[in-house]
């Protein structure tokens, strides 16, 4: 066991949202810490993007539909959240973990590098000076961070350069928090006469999901977030000629009047009436200027200090990728951490360190870029008037979109997503091995020793159930003999000279695809799973679409029988048999030593 030990600036919970959507992996890496249970507390689910002109009043000219299964985990694809409700999870599960410890009103100053590790120097909250001794340094502390900018880029030279595309421009942000109107409160809003109630007062003027807004106008990004009985919304517009004597909320204002402004018949055959929605119902949380950029630096790691999220990369706001990057970023540091640690002295190795590091920034760099075409593709709608080019490019996006729906297909950027880091030529897998894509999520019926009864749970939650980084997916099919292969299985594992804290015997998770084995009353070693059917799936959340079958569909090959799995769930290699497994686990010991 090993400890983290985490060093924020801030006392409390930063009250300000900042990053509003949490997409993908970052969701699926949430379930995974066990949060799942409190995700409607964090923030509402997304079901649409909505491209509009000039204004969300307009009806969309394009709409993304979030509805399906798109990204085969069976989660919802995107929340929009409230941050400071997933810190004060983050703080309660950081709290009661054995494995990390948060000190918080304490400021980084300094950093000395040796052969052993780290020496952190901060300032605690009564601005005494401590350091901490470490095995590796991570920055995660945002665009103008220390880390980046005080530490790497004067010692190597680290720096935020342009990324796939250039992209420089100021938004005013601004937070908002919404009060019902009611008869009482305000008995001469129109409304009421035409049959609103206060509900549908709130849908008029604040409607769902998210919306982007191209010109005439200013582009515009804007919706709700949060639980939704926190009734906030989240409103940013473009404002290029922005300089430093302007003042944003009087732009702010003088901006969103006319986006809350509706033409009503209070009664049937009346005159249309201009009715807009009461300020003193509009509570501004935050109005600011951000300027807004594409950066991803030109390395991730010197020696011993890494840069994940903000400090790393950023976007622009019309692509919801930030948060999702810094999480994937972490979750894919992390296990390669847990190898270096876990390997005591080895871990001094410089070669071996960077053997894993730099396939870590190759993977992630590849992940940022597919993250970079996402956002560009939205603010090519968002930024950009209508245009006979324009039309006939959106014309052709919505015939695909519609072809491949029909075909159970989905479009190349978001079918990027399932095939995880297959097109990476330096990753942490083997490629000839069908290693680099993801592996898709489903529900599971599991067995586990010495607990009696069968339960549900997601196959995410079945696969860590192993004590090692890797773990070993055992797929049972009715042909093999089980048990004499599984004993040649455990002599190979034994004899595979892999440190055992990676892969061993303790690693393998049993998967039976045709849901023949009796694992009702069957008694093992490891984990025995099925697809739940779906039968007893009533009351858990499931995607349009969802298919358990796409859990294996993504190995590509039917008759793969084991299959190394990496934490951040993306197949390390697959095997039909145990003696390609021999050659994967040589592998294993050569790439992870």
């Amino acid at each position: 066991m090993f400890q983290s030990v985490i060093l924020e600036k801030e006392d409390a919970i930063t009250q300000d949202p900042r990053g509003v959507v949490l997409t993908g992996d970052a969701l699926r890496s949430l379930y995974a810490l066990g949060l799942g249970k409190y995700i409607s507390s964090i923030g509402q689910e997304l079901h649409s993007l909505n491209f509009h002109t000039t204004s969300p009043q307009n009806k969309p000219f394009f709409v993304v539909n979030l509805e399906s299964d798109m990204m085969q985990h069976a989660l919802p694809s995107t929340i929009l959240q409230s941050q400071p409700k997933l810190e004060y999870f983050l703080r309660e599960l950081v709290s009661s973990s054995d494995y990390c410890s948060l000190l918080s009103a304490c400021e980084v100053v300094g950093r000395d590098e040796h052969a052993e590790g780290v020496t952190v120097h901060y300032l605690n909250r009564d601005q005494k000076s401590c350091q901490i001794q470490a095995g590796w340094l991570v920055g995660a502390d945002g665009k103008r961070g220390i880390v980046r900018k005080h530490f790497l880029e004067p010692s190597a030279g680290i720096r935020q350069e342009v990324g796939i595309f250039e992209y420089d421009g100021t938004w005013i942000a601004a937070n908002l928090k919404i009060t019902l109107p009611t008869p009482e409160s305000h008995p001469d809003l129109a409304l009421w006469a035409a049959g609103y109630d206060q509900e549908s007062v709130f849908d008029l003027f604040w409607p769902q999901n998210w919306h982007f807004c191209r010109p005439p106008g200013r582009p515009v990004a804007c919706g709700r977030f949060g639980p939704l009985e926190d009734r906030l919304w989240r409103h940013e517009f473009a404002v290029p000629e922005w300089d430093d004597s302007m003042d944003a909320l009087s732009m702010f204002w003088d901006h969103l009047s006319p986006i809350i402004t509706r033409n009503i018949e209070p009664s049937y055959g009346a005159r249309p009436v201009e009715v807009t929605f009461p300020s003193d119902c509009i509570q501004v949380l935050r109005c600011r200027p951000f300027q807004f950029s594409h950066r991803v630096v030109n390395a991730w790691f010197a020696n011993r200090t890494v840069l994940i999220g903000d400090a790393a990369h950023v976007f622009p706001p019309f692509g919801g990728q930030g948060v999702a990057g810094g999480v994937q970023d972490a979750v894919g540091l992390a296990w390669r951490l847990a190898i270096l640690t876990k390997m005591g002295t080895l871990s001094s190795s410089i070669t071996c360190r960077n053997s894993l590091l730099q396939a870590w920034a190759a993977e992630r760099r590849m992940g940022i870029d597919n993250s970079a075409r996402l956002t560009r593709q939205n603010g090519e709608l968002c930024n950009k008037e209508a245009s006979f080019k324009g039309h006939l490019q959106l014309a052709c996006v919505k015939i695909a979109q519609a072809f491949l729906n029909g075909l159970g297909m989905r479009l190349p950027l978001v079918e990027a997503d399932s095939r995880g880091y297959s097109g990476c030529g330096r990753g942490t897998f083997l490629a000839e091995f069908g290693g680099g894509i993801k592996l898709g999520q489903i529900y599971v019926q599991v067995r586990v020793p010495n607990l009696p009864t069968l339960r549900i749970e997601l196959s995410d939650q079945t696969l860590r159930r192993a004590p090692t980084v890797l773990t070993l997916l055992v797929i049972q099919h009715t042909r093999c003999h089980e048990g004499q292969s599984l004993v040649d299985l455990r002599q190979l594992l034994s004899r595979s000279g892999v440190n055992s804290s990676i892969l061993s015997d303790k690693s393998i998770v049993q998967f039976d695809p045709e849901g023949s084995s009796n694992i009702e009353t069957g008694t093992g070693r490891w984990p025995v799973c099925r697809a739940a059917p779906t039968d007893l799936l009533a009351g858990y959340p499931l995607r349009l679409g969802y298919n358990p079958d796409q859990f294996l569909h993504r190995l590509g090959d039917s008759r793969a029988r084991y299959v190394i799995v990496r934490p951040d769930h993306i197949i390390f290699a697959t095997s039909k048999d145990l003696n390609g497994l021999r050659k994967c686990l040589e592998e294993v010991k050569s790439s992870i030593p």
